[in-house]
């Protein structure tokens, strides 16, 4: 028996990377996946895969963020596990999100609206059918180290980031009587098919700030999203998870801004 076996899940920027690790490993352990993207096409593949549901949802858009809670609701009756995954990433905006106060004032909006509210949207109308329910629930979302220090870059990216880890405390506060529990996942360098694309010598310049071996891979956070959703974490809420191979304990030396966006957190 799976460890979440028979539970709904919804994995939103399921189409690839972290999102896609993580909906695979849901459904090897027994959910039943929703993989929600941007990407239609690219959503519906891998939930073929995993014999899930593929939906097209956009995370700046309040309408299909409502419609697809409701499709869920609609197919299954309930929401058990939501991996708040989908986010405002690529080098497009690693490359334009600059210092404060070289900052692009429309790629600000445009983070906290996928970053924050997008992630704000989707808990406000799945919390009503969890709690109804009665059956409790986990809610993971995704943060990163970015939101847990400063840099030279990122400075959006990285603002949004702590804004998600407060976020989860207020939802961990207001339902954890009734069951739902809220945590964070705050990843380091993840190398995923799009980082590398964009930084092909990734490996190499990542690896002198962690402590492990290794970067890390989407299977390393998809590891951690399967423990916060399953009872193994049940007394665990309001917390996040540094997943970062040791990057913050090492306290790197500085490095300079170009540097630091090619080895920018996930």
């Amino acid at each position: 028996m799976g460890r979440v076996e028979g539970k709904v899940a919804l994995v939103t920027g399921g189409a690839a990377g972290i999102g896609a690790a993580t909906a695979r490993l849901l459904a090897k352990e027994g959910a039943k996946v929703v993989v929600a993207d941007l990407i239609a096409d690219n959503a519906k593949k891998i939930a073929e895969e995993i014999g899930g549901t593929g939906i097209f949802y956009d995370a700046e858009r309040q309408d299909t963020i409502e419609a697809l809670i409701q499709a869920i609701i609609d197919e299954h009756g309930r929401i058990d596990i939501i991996h708040n995954n989908a986010a405002l990433v690529g080098p497009t905006a690693w490359f334009k999100d600059a210092s404060v106060v070289d900052m692009d004032v429309d790629l600000w909006d445009k983070s906290f609206a996928v970053n924050v509210r997008g992630v704000m949207l989707v808990c406000k109308f799945a919390l009503p059918h969890m709690v109804k329910a009665g059956n409790g629930g986990s809610i993971i979302n995704m943060a990163s180290i970015g939101g847990l220090g400063g840099s030279p870059a990122l400075t959006a990216y990285g603002t949004t980031k702590a804004a998600i880890i407060g976020f989860t405390r207020y939802v961990a506060a207001q339902h954890g009587k009734q069951g739902i529990r809220c945590n964070a996942i705050a990843p380091g360098v993840i190398q995923t098919e799009q980082l590398l694309d964009a930084v092909p010598d990734l490996p190499a310049a990542a690896l002198a700030g962690v402590a492990t071996p290794r970067v890390g891979l989407p299977e390393d956070i998809a590891n951690t999203v399967l423990f916060l959703a399953s009872d193994e974490s049940a007394f665990l809420t309001g917390e996040t998870l540094r997943v970062d191979g040791g990057q913050m304990t090492l306290n790197p030396p500085e490095i300079e801004p170009e540097q630091q966006q090619a080895a920018s957190p996930a």
